[in-house]
């Protein structure tokens, strides 16, 4: 018998050896995410910083095997990157000359005592701190700061198909102080290839220039809202179904785009967005059965468009667009800027891009894109990241403070 327990103690240290080795080895910091291949087309490129969340995971799954947080220079080098996120879609904010606000969601989502936090991190000392915790902000989108407030989308399962609302969200509480919901202007599904619980899948909310208005972007039914932020009213709906003619190239068309994401007003009345072009309903004979459409590719073509609205004829154009070529299609993700110099960027951020409109591989297969391109259309820069990493979102860093939003966060406990 003494015997027995000297051998079961033994195991148990040598468990708790291997164990403590293991530990170890694993806290060793971790390895660098990969740099992209940078191309340059032409000088006329923006020298500055991007951020963006940067990871690797499987396919349709939003927790990455590796994920990153990462500042880039122009040259396509990592000044800094954070490990501490394994979140894919994280949208990120500039506070101050040096840190930036990130938002954390649980691996296990299905555990409610892990609760979803807010980071802020400084990219020149590496010092990340905790300011909100079991904050229900979604992250997976869109939210924006305000003073005093977060303004976010949400999905509400409980409403019919999932529907999509505004809110704004204490940033001391986590309460709810303002509510929009998008479910009495939508009857019925529009997207019938969409899941049964996501009919809108909202996923974008920017400012009006004014300040008067919210604008969000409704991704399953090709179409953006303009909202009134103090009446709440619905002023109009632009897209498929909407309330505009909508006109490319002086010809009508039942949609401009198809599944996009962003919209962001640049000047009165103009919009910038990242068209997907994916579920394109003028050729949905080409989506095979039994195919993912989110890894191969039949008759998408991505692009980075401007629409110019006229509210007294109710029209809606196309009056600038960019089409790369079609090995970038991404099914999901995407996101477009205007850059200080002018230029325009485009993320073309799915994780692999490999196949042409006829379904042929392409040589050397890849994973995200930035292209910034002029308002010629051409080409100026391209970061390619190797093939199985996905970017959702960038954010290009700025010097000037007027451009930082959210100083007062770096008061919060």
């Amino acid at each position: 018998m003494k015997r027995l327990m000297i051998a079961i103690l033994i195991i148990v240290i040598l468990g708790i050896c291997g164990y403590a080795i293991y530990y170890t080895l694993n806290m060793i910091e971790p390895s660098e995410p990969p740099e992209p291949t940078v191309f340059g087309y032409s000088e006329d490129y923006w020298r500055g910083r991007y951020s963006f969340a940067f990871a690797r995971s499987e396919a349709g799954q939003t927790i990455a095997e590796e994920g990153y947080i990462v500042i880039m220079d122009h040259q396509g080098n990592y000044l800094n990157f954070d490990s501490s996120s394994r979140y894919m879609f994280n949208y990120i904010h500039q506070l101050s000359e040096n840190e930036i606000y990130y938002y954390i969601t649980p691996s296990n989502r299905s555990d409610p005592s892990i609760t979803s936090e807010a980071r802020i991190w400084n990219f020149q000392t590496g010092a990340t701190r905790t300011i909100l915790e079991g904050i229900n902000i979604r992250g997976h989108h869109e939210f924006l700061i305000e003073d005093g407030y977060f303004v976010t989308l949400r999905r509400v399962p409980e409403h019919k198909g999932g529907l999509d609302t505004v809110v704004h969200i204490d940033a001391e509480t986590g309460n709810e102080t303002w509510i929009w919901s998008s479910e009495p202007y939508f009857s019925e599904k529009v997207c019938n290839l969409c899941r049964d619980d996501d009919w809108t899948h909202g996923n974008d909310v920017t400012i009006s220039l004014d300040g008067r208005y919210y604008h969000v972007n409704f991704r399953n039914t090709d179409s953006f809202a303009k909202i009134n932020r103090e009446t709440k009213e619905l002023e109009w709906f632009c897209g498929y179904n909407g309330n505009f003619t909508l006109l490319e190239n002086g010809v009508e068309k039942e949609s401009l785009w198809y599944h996009s994401h962003i919209i962001k007003e640049i000047r009165p009345n103009v919009f910038i967005m990242f068209d997907n072009d994916f579920h394109n309903r003028t050729h949905l004979d080409t989506y095979p059965p039994g195919e993912d459409p989110f890894e191969v590719n039949y008759g998408g073509q991505s692009r980075l468009i401007e629409i110019t609205l006229d509210e007294s004829n109710m029209t809606a154009e196309i009056t600038w667009s960019y089409t790369p070529p079609v090995e970038n299609f991404s099914a999901i993700f995407g996101d477009i800027d205007i850059l200080p110099n002018g230029n325009i960027v485009g993320t073309f951020g799915t994780p692999a891009h490999k196949w042409t409109t006829n379904h042929e591989e392409i040589e050397e297969p890849f994973g995200a894109a930035i292209l910034e391109v002029n308002r010629d259309g051409e080409l100026i820069r391209e970061y390619r990241f190797p093939y199985g990493n996905a970017i959702y979102r960038i954010q290009q860093l700025s010097d000037y403070p007027a451009d930082y939003v959210g100083s007062w966060l770096l008061e919060l406990p």
